[in-house]
């Protein structure tokens, strides 16, 4: 049984429990058990990848970090106080799947599996977004095939 089973699991990793005991006719407590204590298996989700971020992009945040820590250590009461930043998000017109969806059976020493962004989304929209120690300042919404410039965004912290 433990060799239909992992069978099963290896010919599609994100099979559920409850089509595991259809497919065998065994109780779910003792597909829980081959899978756990037999197999080794346990299901993880897939952990995002970060883009890779060039050498120049490393160093100017580096010094960027730097000079934050040096004004931190300073006067940090100071620092949180006025400290507002600001970044710009891609917000998509979709339902992404969720995790318990994506999640998937793996041996203890299996690498964890990863997930990139395939699906093309149904449309999406450029989002500003500025905050502080406070919460949420400002979130603006940049018009259709507008693109985000150091222009735009001086414009948007002289407006606030």
């Amino acid at each position: 049984m433990c060799q239909k089973l992992e069978g099963l699991i290896l010919a599609d990793r994100r099979m559920k429990v409850s089509r595991l005991v259809e497919e065998t006719g065994i109780s779910a407590g003792a597909v829980w058990t081959i899978i756990h204590e037999k197999l080794d298996m346990s299901k993880v989700s897939a952990r995002w990848v970060p883009r890779m971020l060039s050498t120049f992009r490393m160093d100017t945040r580096r010094q960027c970090y730097q000079e934050n820590l040096e004004l931190l250590t300073d006067d940090p009461e100071h620092v949180f106080q006025h400290l507002v930043t600001g970044d710009k998000t891609w917000i998509y017109h979709r339902d992404p799947e969720s995790k318990i969806d994506s999640m998937q059976w793996k041996h203890k020493t299996s690498p964890t599996p990863k997930k990139f962004m395939v699906k093309k989304s149904a449309g999406k929209v450029m989002a500003t977004v500025f905050w502080n120690e406070k919460g949420l300042l400002l979130l603006e919404f940049m018009p259709q095939k507008n693109t985000i410039t150091g222009q735009t965004y001086a414009n948007t912290i002289i407006a606030l």
